[in-house]
């Protein structure tokens, strides 16, 4: 009898639980749209040991210094890109809905992680485009000669 009130406890407890002990799953995660980058790149491009990365990136922001590259969990961030190319379309798959500010062609120059330009914009519309289930077209010309202002 003594042990009747833990019992009791116990079992309000496990009745309450429907899965056990296991940790609730959070829900899934949806991804309802795509952006396709078209990237024209025109002129000469670097010397090859002045490119070691270069990448597609669609912000939710504006970015308001060179730190702001470091943001990535509100990017989009592609694949590494190709070089020594005239074009090239970027695929992103599984984007958030929403809104993107700031969208262009990221540039690494040295082998420093932190030496990031931008060498090219996506400038209709202001920069701004919406992502909202559907497939968004956009286009960037990269001229290595003649960077883009950043930050804006």
């Amino acid at each position: 009898m003594k042990h009747l009130p833990g019992f009791l406890l116990l079992l309000v407890v496990l009745a309450g639980c429907d899965q056990g002990l296991k940790p609730v799953a959070p829900d899934p995660v949806v991804y309802d749209g795509e952006i396709h980058a078209h990237i024209t790149y025109v002129g000469e491009w670097p010397a090859e040991d002045q490119i070691h990365d270069l990448r597609f990136v669609a912000m939710r922001f504006i970015p308001e210094s060179e730190s702001d590259l470091f943001r990535a969990d509100e990017m989009e961030i592609s694949d590494r890109l190709k070089t020594r190319v005239d074009r090239e379309t970027v695929r992103l798959k599984e984007v958030h809905d929403g809104t993107f500010y700031y969208s262009g062609v990221a540039w690494r120059f040295t082998s420093s992680f932190f030496d990031w330009r931008i060498a090219g914009l996506y400038v209709d519309n202001g920069g701004e485009f919406t992502v909202n289930g559907d497939i968004v077209e956009i286009d960037i010309v990269v001229d290595f000669a003649n960077l883009p202002d950043f930050p804006p």
